[in-house]
Formats: structure tokens, sequence, C-alpha cells
């Protein structure tokens, strides 16, 4: 027996024992690499990673006002969220981990649908429940 499928990917934002289905997602991973040059070098000798960043926009469909609620407190600061979870057409999954959100801004038309769209940092990044690992840790 076969399952409806909607699309490519489900994704959802994971909030404690909640879940957002995520409708578009568009992440960015930064890499600050330094190089090191030893003396009187004009090649560099090697390089250094300083950060690994993850970044990124996700629009959701909702109203605006339960939205704010689950990923800002009442005093309008980002909550940290658990995750945003992509489960891929494949089976495997992935998945953005101590994500805060850090800006807003919403679309409305006159039909029933809001579409919300947040900008965010994720703090780590999983595939099939392996998450990054720090290398100075090592």
């Amino acid at each position: 027996m076969s399952t409806r499928r909607e699309s490519a990917a489900d994704i959802t934002v994971t909030i404690g024992e909640e879940e957002v289905v995520v409708e578009t997602l568009s992440v960015t991973k930064n890499v600050d690499v330094e190089t090191i040059y030893g003396s009187g070098q004009t090649l560099p000798d090697g390089f250094s990673i300083n950060q690994v960043a993850y970044e990124g926009d996700m629009s959701c469909k909702g109203n605006k006002m339960d939205l704010e609620e689950k990923f800002f407190d009442e005093h309008g600061i980002p909550k940290v969220l658990d995750a945003i979870t992509v489960s891929h057409f494949d089976g495997s999954s992935s998945a953005l981990q101590e994500i805060i959100v850090t800006s807003e801004g919403y679309e409305m038309n006159s039909g029933e649908t809001t579409e919300t769209s947040f900008s965010f940092l994720a703090m780590k990044k999983a595939r099939n429940g392996i998450a990054d690992s720090d290398p100075s840790d090592n």
C-alpha cells in the first residue's frame, strides 16, 4: 500500500511536544576559513576553520499570532526551538537543531491562507540522528 505524498520532503519545526509544518525552507552553511602563512611565504602553509554557521529562512502557513506564541515568549524574545526536521522522500532525515528565530514577516491575501516567514540561526546539523561534532573537542 502506498502513502500519499504532497512533496519530496516533509518539513516540521519541533517545539517541545508540538510540531509546526514548514512550507518552504532555505538553509545556508557558512564556513569561516583563515589561511595560515609561514614566515616569509607567499603561498599559504595551511588553513584554520574558525567557525561553521547554519542560517536560513522558513515559511509556515497558519495564524501569525499562533506562530508568534510558539516561536517567541510574551516579551518577543526568541525561544530556543528543538529542531527543524526534514523527512526526505527516500526515508532518511536531516535536522537543524537548537533553532533561534531572528526575524519575522508575514503575507496575507483575501483567501484563508496566511504565510509567515522567519529567519533563523541553527547551532547544529544532524543527519539520520547523528549530530555534527565540534572538531576542537577532539
